[in-house]
Formats: structure tokens, sequence, C-alpha cells
């Protein structure tokens, strides 16, 4: 066996969401899910996300993605759950449609 190492990256803390987002979140999550907003954090990384935490470090982030059930994320016949997708899509533009002007 032969392992051979990435070099590491440094990993990003999310800051906490500011009261606003969080309940806009929330209330897309119930009108096109009919479900509570989840959070979830995992300990990975995305170096993307660091550069722009330092950038801006100030900026409110929503990082999501497309797993629907039974999507098979980066694994044999993996595929896009497009119902799910574009209820994500809808609660995107919700919440981007809420930010406080």
């Amino acid at each position: 066996m032969t392992i051979e190492w990435d070099e590491p990256a440094n990993g990003w803390s999310a800051p906490k969401l500011s009261k606003w987002l969080e309940a806009t979140i929330d209330d897309a999550s119930q009108l096109f899910y009919s479900k509570p907003a989840m959070a979830m954090g995992e300990g990975g990384t995305i170096p993307f996300m660091a550069m722009l935490g330092e950038q801006f470090p100030s900026a409110q982030f929503v990082i999501t993605g497309v797993l629907g059930p039974n999507s098979n994320a980066h694994g044999p016949n993996e595929f896009l759950h497009l119902p799910f997708a574009k209820k994500l899509s809808a609660c995107v533009a919700y919440i981007l449609n809420q930010y406080p002007s």
C-alpha cells in the first residue's frame, strides 16, 4: 500500500447567523419543504469559503447543496434529484428577496 498525502488546507468556521437570516432560512424551508431548516457542520474545508470569509469578515453565508433522496453523492450512479433541487433554488431566491434593505 502506498499513501500519498495532499497538502492540508486551513479550515473555515462559519460565523453565527444573524437573526433575520436564521429566521428567513427557516421560513423558506417551511414554505418550500414544509419542514424546519436544519444545519450540519462536518469538519471538512472549503478553501474558497475561507478566502471569502477573510475578504468579507462581516458577510453572512448560506452554504448548501442539492443532495436529495437517494442521490448517492460521489458514488456510482450519482444523480441530481430535480424536485429537491427546484425547491432548494426557490429557497435561495426567497432568502435573497427577503434581504433587509
